[in-house]
């Protein structure tokens, strides 16, 4: 019996509470509508006018103006209404009003008066086109009015509009007003006329010149409000509905085991973690049941070490990806490595201009035969972390290494202006760092080094050990310079040469064949030219064979 009446509260309540959602979802979905398009074209209202006043033309504008005082002479004020500067403005008007013709149905220039409640109208956008119509004899609507030049218009009902007269100053209806005299519904905007900045224009008097009024009508927003209306209305029935057969089934469904559960639920909630639901069936609920078990396991499991887990876990996932973020930027350079992290799969860059750098170990293939393979990769690291941390120093992008020889750029990933020097103050230092080298271990091992300027292609391809490496004719060029320079020395191309002339001396090795390019004018760069402005002091002491200062 009891579980009969828990049945009956579930399907009453949750129909209840359906139907009451489903009402009021309803009611929620026309007014959010309504409010919404109301909104938006208030909006709509505000911009067109706000734009339109900066098309009328003022100058024709001020010179209807001038002829004001002719209300009572019929013919004049015809005369007027067909002259060029009123077509002109009442062009204008129309214009105005075509940019939203479905919504604006008014769009009038009105100018205050002596009395602040009975402005007069100075262009209203339908004049001619009723006058037309008049002339041709046909009879004018029920709510179809001409509003002349010069004619009053009372506003002592028209709070908003008669401020904006008075204080020339932008008004806008706060919602839509229905007008008996009209038969419509429709919100206004009054805007002064002003300025290409923005500032109302005023009168010698002091007086605002003018104020453009544009009306809209909710005539298509009460369409969509209609078809909205009657959707809520049909979605609401249809939830209704549905909210009474999924009421009967809940009711059936959820009874069967909901109060063991619950009591269980009680009981895990007072911190009595061993508490454990019986399962009665293998439905939904009993389902439900059995999950909760699981998750009192689990819960009782961890409740004591919880947080020191997530610690530690989380502990490991940061160093984890700091040691990601150490290899992969050991790979690749670092703007590089972020375009791959953000989804980038095939980079490829295009640098007009940057110098290559090839360096070789001469006298390597002597020095590898007579030393233990230790030893020999123990001499490659050393030189090779040294000429890492030179091209640190220099801005210098390292490319790879292959066997015994080794390829940088400058100028890439991120171009420089000064990529030759840099790279030729690299140059020296590597060989100074070799001949050092090889004095202290007494081997005879020298650096060969071969430098070219152009254009390359800079990029990552394929998915697996990606590496970062260029090509085109720029990178040939280099290795040619490499592999047919001179040991010890370091040689570049007639480009590169013309770079670094003023900066460095040189000395002229003349046409060499190279293969692929055939006779090349090459030189072989000696060092810094000895300028104070630009050689720091231990060099000069260098060249000089003193002790630098201290």
């Amino acid at each position: 019996m009891g579980t009969v009446r828990l049945r009956r509260k579930l399907t009453i309540a949750f129909f209840g509470v359906s139907s009451l959602l489903s009402v009021l979802l309803a009611l929620f979905l026309y007014r959010f509508v309504e409010t919404q398009m109301t909104d938006q074209y208030r909006d709509r209202l505000r911009d067109v006018t706000q734009v339109g006043r900066h098309a009328i033309d003022l100058a024709a504008y001020r010179r209807l103006l001038e002829k004001r005082g002719v209300s009572e002479d019929e013919a004049k004020v015809g005369e007027i209404e067909h002259s060029a500067d009123y077509k002109i403005i009442y062009d204008q008007l129309r214009m105005i009003r075509s940019t939203e013709a479905d919504l604006i149905h008014f769009a009038y220039l009105l100018a205050p008066a002596e009395n602040p409640d009975k402005p007069r109208f100075i262009v209203d956008a339908d004049v001619l086109e009723l006058r037309a119509k008049a002339a041709r004899g046909e009879k004018l609507g029920e709510h179809e009015e001409i509003s002349h030049f010069d004619q009053e218009y009372a506003v002592d009902e028209i709070p908003l509009l008669k401020k904006a007269l008075s204080g020339c100053s932008s008004e806008l209806e706060p919602e839509f007003v229905y007008d008996e005299e009209f038969d419509l519904t429709s919100v206004s905007a009054y805007i002064p006329l002003s300025d290409i900045s923005g500032k109302p224009l005023r009168d010698a008097k002091g007086n605002c010149l003018g104020v453009l009024g544009v009306d809209i009508s909710d005539v298509k927003m009460r369409a969509v409000l209609d078809d909205a209306s009657s959707l809520a209305i049909k979605l609401s029935l249809a939830v209704i509905a549905l909210a009474l057969l999924v009421s009967i089934a809940m009711g059936t469904v959820l009874t069967r085991s909901i109060l063991a559960l619950t009591g269980t639920v009680r009981r895990f909630a007072d911190k009595d973690f061993t508490a454990r639901t019986q399962v009665w069936t293998k439905d939904e609920i009993g389902q439900l049941g059995k999950n909760f078990n699981q998750m009192a396991d689990t819960i009782q499991l961890h409740s004591e070490n919880l947080e020191d887990m997530v610690k530690q876990r989380t502990s490991e996932l940061t160093e984890e990806k700091a040691t990601s973020e150490r290899l992969l930027l050991n790979v690749l350079p670092g703007p590089i490595a972020e375009r791959l992290k953000h989804g980038e799969s095939l980079i490829v860059d295009r640098f007009d201009v940057v110098s290559v750098m090839f360096a070789d170990l001469a006298g390597f293939t002597t020095f590898a035969s007579n030393t233990s393979p230790e030893e020999l990769v123990t001499m490659l690291n050393e030189l090779f972390s040294l000429f890492d941390k030179l091209a640190e120093q220099h801005g210098i992008e390292k490319i790879k290494t292959i066997g015994d020889a080794y390829m940088v750029v400058a100028g890439v990933p991120q171009p420089i202006a000064d990529h030759a020097t840099a790279i030729a103050h690299m140059a020296l230092d590597m060989q100074a760092g070799v001949e050092a080298y090889a004095k202290r271990t007494g081997s005879a091992l020298s650096i060969r080094i071969g430098i070219h300027t152009g254009s390359v292609v800079a990029g990552v391809i394929g998915t697996k050990k990606f590496i970062y490496d260029l090509w085109g004719d720029t990178v040939n060029t280099a290795s040619r310079m490499e592999s047919t320079g001179l040991p010890g020395r370091i040689q570049v191309t007639e480009t590169t040469f013309k770079l670094l002339e003023n900066q460095f001396d040189f000395e002229a090795r003349g046409p060499i064949e190279v293969k692929g390019k055939g006779a090349m004018n090459t030189f072989l760069l000696v060092q810094q030219k000895l300028d104070p402005d630009r050689v720091s002091i231990g060099e000069i002491a260098r060249r000089l064979s003193l002790p630098p200062e201290s």
